[in-house]
């Protein structure tokens, strides 16, 4: 385990205090995962039946968080973004994964992760979940030649939304943070009209916290959208280089030629 901070690569700590830090990083994370309610399956489950949407609105949450504080941290000079490594997009296999993921929360009512915290719980039906994760995992591994094409397909690099949005990073993510809250409010109100006698379960102390934090990260990511993208990729290429990942090579099966991805 690691972490994605590149605390190390800075120099700012060892890489064995990188290493160290990711125990007390899991452990936090499962204590947030616990607070969240993550833990249980129960409650994962119900968010694809709009019963509970706390799930997607935590982690729509999370995005939000990471965002603003990748630009925060970057823009006072404590995080070098040309040092942390962002997945390349495969699109298609992407998406295929994706659905079949969304297929195992549905049934397990676990991702690995909230699985692992659930475990500590002492849930057998997270442990049971977690066999067959390994079990898929062993056979996806031993079954690859098959799907090894389509795993490779489809490559778009690094996929960035100011690109997408045509605007500045800080722009970007002021329509992320908007986009956030406004799916969030739908989510809400598709829970209410599917589930009218649900009787809420937030206290209004909660409720005026959570309009509190929805107000400082929206006020907040209208002052960062001033902020050029220099502020942020400093050395920023024109053709993006610097940012963005190579596209992977790899070996003709039987020969020493290399081929890069389709």
């Amino acid at each position: 385990m690691d972490l994605i901070a590149p605390l190390a690569k800075t120099g700012l700590i060892t890489q064995a205090q990188n290493l160290w830090l990711a125990i007390p990083t899991g452990f936090l994370l499962g204590v947030a995962l616990q607070l969240a309610g993550f833990t249980d399956g129960r409650k994962i489950g119900r968010a694809f039946y709009f019963n509970d949407t706390d799930v997607p609105i935590v982690m729509f949450s999370a995005i939000i968080t990471g965002m603003l504080g990748l630009w925060g941290l970057s823009l006072i000079g404590f995080l070098d973004i040309s040092k942390v490594y962002f997945l390349p997009t495969y699109l298609y296999p992407v998406m295929v994964g994706g659905i079949l993921f969304g297929i195992g929360m549905v049934i397990g009512g676990y991702c690995p992760g909230t699985a692992l915290a659930s475990i500590a719980t002492g849930k057998l039906d997270a442990l049971m979940f977690l066999v067959g994760f390994f079990i898929g995992s062993l056979l996806f591994g031993d079954l690859y030649p098959i799907w090894e094409t389509f795993y490779k397909s489809d490559y778009r690099g690094v996929i960035r939304l100011d690109h997408w949005f045509d605007t500045t990073i800080g722009g970007a993510i002021l329509i992320m943070v908007v986009i956030s809250i406004g799916v969030s409010l739908l989510l809400r109100l598709g829970q209410h009209l599917v589930w009218r006698n649900l009787q809420p379960t937030s206290s209004l102390f909660f409720k005026s916290t959570q309009y509190t934090l929805v107000g400082l990260a929206l006020l907040t990511a209208v002052v960062m959208a001033f902020f050029p993208n220099s502020a942020f990729i400093p050395s920023e290429s024109a053709d993006d280089s610097f940012y963005m990942v190579p596209r992977p090579i790899f070996a003709e099966p039987g020969s020493n030629k290399h081929i890069k991805a389709d």
